[in-house]
């Protein structure tokens, strides 16, 4: 009879097929992927964080010191820019390492010690000068430190983009927060060594 299947055919081919099927292995490992906190910072990255607040919280002193020692309104402008923008990456900062924490991630317990603690920052003595200085041996002295200050967070920064280059990371939030440090502070140099000269404090003993 026409479309009638033939009973015999349908067990022979489910015979065929299991018999053609591969042969089932032991299963294949699960693909797992390293830990989420692995992925986030490396040892180095902290370590820049925490160097890297201590030496902005100086920044941050010193430019609280400006209003009361010059009359010149624009270094007064500018030395709260200064205070606002670190204050900022600070807590930018203090987050990234809470986050970090929040993961397991060990933080450093060897903070900088020493006087100056780290490359770039003023010592005790220096900022006991500029606390008592005023007018234009305070502008001097500021803008010489502050230049000072910035070149050593470029010095610092540019060690962090070498290392993540090295290892193949742009570790999360910290890349860009390194990029902005290094734009910000040339610009900043830039501007205050124009100042020493435009000043006449250059050449000031």
């Amino acid at each position: 009879m026409r479309g009638a299947s033939n009973p015999m055919i349908v067990p022979a081919l489910t015979v065929l097929m299991a018999a053609s099927a591969p042969a089932a292995g032991p299963a294949a490992p699960a693909q797992t992927d390293p830990p989420a906190a692995a992925l986030l910072f490396n040892e180095q990255d902290l370590m820049f964080l925490d160097h890297m607040t201590v030496h902005h919280e100086q920044a941050v002193v010193m430019s609280r010191m400006v209003p009361e020692r010059t009359g010149r309104e624009e270094f007064v402008r500018f030395a709260g820019y200064v205070l606002r923008a670190q204050a900022a990456e600070i807590a930018q900062m203090r987050s990234l390492m809470g986050l970090a924490a929040a993961r397991g991630l060990p933080m450093p317990d060897h903070s900088p010690d020493g006087d100056p603690p780290m490359a770039g920052m003023l010592s005790s003595a220096q900022m006991a000068a500029l606390e008592a200085a005023s007018g234009a041996e305070f502008e001097r002295l500021w803008l010489e430190g502050m230049i000072h200050h910035h070149q050593g967070a470029i010095d610092m920064s540019q060690a962090q983009q070498r290392q993540q280059l090295a290892n193949g990371r742009r570790p999360y939030g910290l890349a860009v927060l390194v990029e902005e440090i290094l734009v910000e502070q040339r610009n900043e140099i830039t501007q205050m060594r124009a100042w020493l000269e435009e000043w006449g404090l250059a050449d000031a003993p």
